[in-house]
């Protein structure tokens, strides 16, 4: 079940598994406009219905997940700017798509590692970085 992140706009975000944003059930079910992929070898179904931005991320804990916060979050404020909903999902909507939710709450809300830990595992409780992406995630200074 994805998780929705709400801003003072209502839902902005939701952090899933691939297999919901295989579904356009789903997707319609939580107005999903954008879709950001950050899983690796999935592929972007509905191409006509969507706006989409990959980035290709191995869920290991020496790939530099940080890296991506920026770019990541910079297509998170466009969709939300144009009252838009984004999905972002990896694999198993776990690690990767969870930290970079964790992060973008850090980097554009100014929360802390812990309150944005916090409040992305209270919305989706598999949420469960990697021991990388975690150490990285605490350490960054936005």
């Amino acid at each position: 079940m994805p998780c929705c992140l709400s801003s003072d706009r209502a839902v902005s975000a939701v952090s899933a598994s691939q297999d919901a944003a295989h579904d356009i059930d789903t997707l319609q079910r939580f107005k999903v406009s954008h879709v950001l992929n950050v899983a690796y070898g999935v592929t972007n179904l509905f191409p006509d219905q969507m706006v989409y931005k990959t980035f290709q991320i191995l869920d290991l804990p020496e790939t530099d997940i940080t890296s991506h916060l920026e770019e990541c979050s910079s297509f998170i404020d466009q969709a939300r700017e144009q009252d838009g909903v984004v999905m972002v999902h990896c694999n198993a909507g776990v690690s990767r798509s969870s930290s970079i939710v964790i992060g973008y709450l850090m980097l554009r809300e100014g929360l802390s590692f812990d309150d944005a830990y916090n409040q992305v595992k209270l919305a989706r409780p598999s949420t469960r970085p990697n021991p990388g992406f975690y150490q990285q995630l605490q350490n960054y200074k936005p």
